[in-house]
């Protein structure tokens, strides 16, 4: 390189050199930014036009853990009612919404992963993709917990309740969807927390020693927030959720020790090499 060509580099702008190493303008992040935004939307209106299509089978899906409350309680099911004649359009947008949601949530994280590991550091990175994967398992698996466990014990309870009053419990549609759709995805969004402990632990936020110190208070919290989530309030759900909950906060400590532990050994492995 000759010396005119050099002093040119020196006197060049920081973003040019910037660029020359390849990294990204202000002005390309918010153009890839802006493309991330758009296959996300693609994928959620995908997800809804899938949902609209299958909607009269969504609809009878949404109503099985009444019917499963009604026939351990030996009573007849006979299906929802309607007190308003427009409230069956807000049941068909939040099934539809919720629906699109629900199914295009990988492919909105994916997309959201590809977007930010650019400017991730090596060690960053290598979580990206394992946290991803991850996540949708645990929101997948707190919806199916939702849904088929929790939601089941919470409607026999109060089906039962009503029967012992003798009362005939009779549930808007707009309710049970609204009951059922949000309480799944809530369920679905609090499994995520482990996994955020965990990224902690991987990124030395914290340590397993500072979870292992606040066991006791981290339990009790774990069951206001129970109580608050659960929709019957019954003891039987309640409980459920609790130790479901407490068992994700274990399980993150466990996964945390092995973390540490290929950290300590990777420091280990950095400090020999280096000696040697």
């Amino acid at each position: 390189m000759s010396n005119s060509e050099e002093i040119d580099r020196h006197e060049m702008p920081e973003q040019s050199i910037d660029n020359i190493e390849g990294e990204m303008t202000f002005l390309e992040h918010l153009e890839e930014f802006r493309w991330t935004l758009f296959r996300s939307v693609i994928a959620f209106a995908a997800g809804v036009a899938i949902v609209c299509f299958f909607l009269p089978q969504m609809g009878n899906i949404l109503q099985m853990p009444l019917r499963q409350a009604y026939a351990v309680n030996g009573i007849e099911y006979t299906g929802l009612v309607s007190y308003k004649p427009m409230g069956v359009f807000l049941v068909v947008i939040q099934i539809a919404l919720m629906g699109g949601f629900v199914l295009s949530m990988p492919f909105v994280l994916y997309f959201l992963a590809c977007f930010i590991t650019p400017g991730l550091t090596e060690r960053e990175r290598k979580i990206v993709k394992p946290a991803c994967f991850a996540s949708c398992l645990l929101f997948i698996a707190g919806v199916a917990v939702a849904y088929f466990v929790l939601m089941p014990i919470t409607y026999t309870f109060l089906v039962r309740l009503n029967q012992i009053m003798g009362q005939k419990m009779l549930l808007a549609a707009s309710e049970h969807y609204n009951t059922v759709v949000w309480f799944s995805i809530t369920t679905g969004v609090t499994f995520q927390f482990p996994l955020v402990l965990v990224i902690l632990i991987y990124i030395q936020t914290i340590t397993v020693a500072q979870l292992r110190s606040v066991r006791r208070p981290a339990f009790v919290g774990i069951m206001i927030f129970a109580a608050l989530l659960t929709p019957g309030g019954d003891v039987f759900s309640l409980s459920l959720t609790t130790l479901i909950l407490y068992g994700l906060y274990e399980l993150a400590i466990i996964f945390g020790l092995h973390i540490e532990k290929k950290a300590r050994a990777a420091e280990l492995d950095e400090w020999y090499d280096s000696e040697n």
